[in-house]
């Protein structure tokens, strides 16, 4: 919510400059010149750098998501494991027939 604060604030700073300055002043950038107000030519390197913060944020965005899908998956596996060990656990400490019982004794009855 902070952000987007910062965001209208900003962009209305810009737009309030654009309007401001409507002279046209000959731009050139290496070899190439045109006319273009000093506001339009700020209002759109703002846009372009909100575009591409933008799109930065979108990468990182999607590399943070690829990450937690991978935990995520990893955190199942590890619990299916545990689960295993747990049954594993549980059948080894309460055997359902006792030893005793299915061991035939080699002693003769009197």
């Amino acid at each position: 919510m902070l952000r987007l604060l910062i965001l209208v604030i900003l962009l209305a700073v810009l737009i309030v400059f654009a309007l401001s300055n409507t002279d046209l002043e000959p731009i050139w950038l290496v070899s190439f010149g045109w006319h273009l107000s000093i506001g339009t030519l700020v209002l759109g390197v703002g846009v372009v750098a909100l575009l591409l913060g933008f799109l930065i944020g979108l990468i990182g965005d999607m590399q943070q998501r690829s990450r937690a899908r991978r935990a995520e998956q990893h955190v199942r596996t590890l619990e299916s494991q545990l689960v295993e060990l747990h049954q594993r656990l549980d059948r080894l400490q309460n055997p359902t027939a006792p030893l005793s019982s299915s061991i035939v004794s080699s002693e003769p009855k009197v």
